[in-house]
C-alpha cells in the first residue's frame, strides 16, 4: 500500500536466519566435519566465526553494490542467486519431507508431506514479511527450547575423553574442516536480500549481525561438544543425523522416554523458517528488477511450485543427501563469499574511478 512499508527489525531478521540455519546444522554437523577434524569437530562453528561474519558483511553490501554493475551483468548475478535459491528451496522441501516420513514409522507417501509443506510455505510466502518475521521469532524460541532440553538431558552422557584433549596436531585438520562447516552455516546467506526491509535501516544497526553471528556460532559449538561428548566421534560419523539420534536416548523417568519424533516434528519450524527466508529473498530479487507486487507474488508462487516439482522428481533420497553434503556447502561459500566479494570490489573500483561524480545506482543525465 502507498506509504506503508513492510518493515522488520534486526532482531527479527537474525532470528529468522538462525532459525532456518538450525535445519541444515542438525542434518550435517558434526558428521560432515568429523572425517577431517576428528574429535575437534565440535570447535568448527567457533573457528568459522570469521567466515560467517565476513559473509554477513558482504551479503549486506551486495544489494547496493549491484547498482554499480551494468544491467546485463547485474541481471546475470541476480539470475545466479535465483537459480541457487530455487535449488536450495527444493532441497529443503525434500529433506524436510523425508525426515517427517521417516519419523512417522507408518505407511505414508513422500508426496503427501511435500505438498503439505509446499502449501504452508506458499501461504507464508504470499503474505507479509513482517508477519512472517514475528512468527520466525516464535519458531526460533521453540527450537532453542526444544534443542536445549535435549542437550541438557544429554549432559549426563558426556565423556570428556571423547572430545578432549586436543593437541597441536589436531589444529591443521580442524582448520581444513572450517570451510565445509562455514558452508553449512552459509544456508543463511539469502537473509542479505532482506536487509532492505530493515527498520531502522541496515546501516544503523551494524553491531547486530556480529553479535548474533558470533553468538550463534558459539551456541552451535556448545551443542556440537555435547553431541560428540555423548556419542563419540566414531558413532557420530556413522550416523546420518547425530542430533536426532541423540534425542532417542534422552528422557525423564515418569514423564517421557522417547522424544525423537517430537523433536523432528518441532524441527519442521526450522525448515519452514529457511524455506520462508528463501522465498521472500527470491521475491526481493524479482522486485529489484521492477516487478509490481502482484506479479512478484505470482512469480514467487510459480517458483515454489517448481521447487516442489523438483523436490519430488529430481531429488531421489540418496541424491538429495549427497547434494546436501557434497555440493551445497561449497556453493554457499561461492555465493556467500566469493561472488559478493567480487561485486563489492568491483563497485569500489567503479566508484573510485569517479564516474563523473555520479554515485552508484544513479543514472547519468
Amino acid at each position: 500500500m502507498p506509504g506503508e512499508r513492510d518493515a522488520i527489525s534486526h532482531t527479527q531478521l537474525t532470528s529468522l536466519v538462525w532459525a532456518g540455519v538450525l535445519a541444515p546444522a542438525a542434518e550435517l554437523l558434526p558428521a560432515l566435519t568429523l572425517p577431517l577434524a576428528g574429535k575437534g569437530a565440535w570447535l568448527v562453528p567457533a573457528a568459522a566465526i570469521p567466515l560467517v561474519l565476513a559473509g554477513g558483511w558482504l551479503m549486506g553490501r551486495l544489494r547496493p553494490a549491484l547498482d554499480c554493475l551494468g544491467c546485463p551483468v547485474r541481471r546475470g548475478v541476480l539470475l545466479l542467486y535465483l537459480v541457487w535459491g530455487e535449488l536450495l528451496l527444493a532441497l529443503r522441501l525434500r529433506l524436510c519431507a523425508q525426515r517427517l516420513l521417516g519419523a512417522g514409522r507408518r505407511d505414508g507417501e513422500l508426496w503427501f508431506f511435500l505438498i503439505a509443506l509446499a502449501g504452508l510455505v506458499l501461504w507464508i510466502g504470499m503474505g507479509r514479511l513482517s508477519a512472517f518475521a514475528r512468527a520466525g521469532q516464535l519458531f526460533f524460541g521453540v527450537l532453542l527450547a526444544a534443542g536445549g532440553v535435549v542437550l541438557a538431558l544429554s549432559l549426563f552422557q558426556v565423556r570428556l575423553t571423547r572430545v578432549l584433549p586436543l593437541w597441536k596436531d589436531d589444529v591443521v585438520p580442524l582448520l581444513r574442516s572450517v570451510l565445509p562447516g562455514a558452508g553449512v552455516l552459509g544456508w543463511g546467506l539469502y537473509g542479505g536480500f532482506l536487509t532492505g526491509a530493515l527498520s531502522p535501516p541496515a546501516g544503523r544497526g551494524r553491531w547486530y549481525w556480529p553479535v548474533w553471528g558470533a553468538g550463534g556460532c558459539l551456541v552451535l559449538t556448545a551443542a556440537q561438544w555435547i553431541i560428540l561428548g555423548s556419542l563419540g566421534p566414531a558413532l557420530a560419523l556413522r550416523l546420518d543425523n547425530p542430533f536426532f539420534t541423540l534425542a532417542k536416548s534422552v528422557g525423564v523417568e515418569g514423564a517421557f522416554q522417547r522424544v525423537e519424533s517430537v523433536i523432528i516434528a518441532l524441527w519442521t519450524f526450522a525448515d519452514l523458517a529457511m524455506a520462508g527466508v528463501l522465498l521472500f529473498a527470491l521475491r526481493a530479487v524479482l522486485a529489484r528488477e521492477g516487478l509490481n507486487p502482484g506479479r512478484e507474488r505470482g512469480w514467487a508462487a510459480a517458483l515454489l511450485v517448481l521447487a516442489a516439482v523438483l523436490a519430488l522428481a529430481a531429488f531421489p533420497r540418496q541424491t538429495a543427501q549427497q547434494i546436501n553434503r557434497m555440493v551445497v556447502p561449497w556453493g554457499n561459500l561461492v555465493l556467500g563469499l566469493i561472488v559478493p566479494g567480487l561485486v563489492t570490489l568491483w563497485s569500489g573500483l567503479w566508484k573510485g574511478r569517479g564516474r563523473g561524480g555520479i554515485s552508484c545506482g544513479k543514472k547519468q543525465e
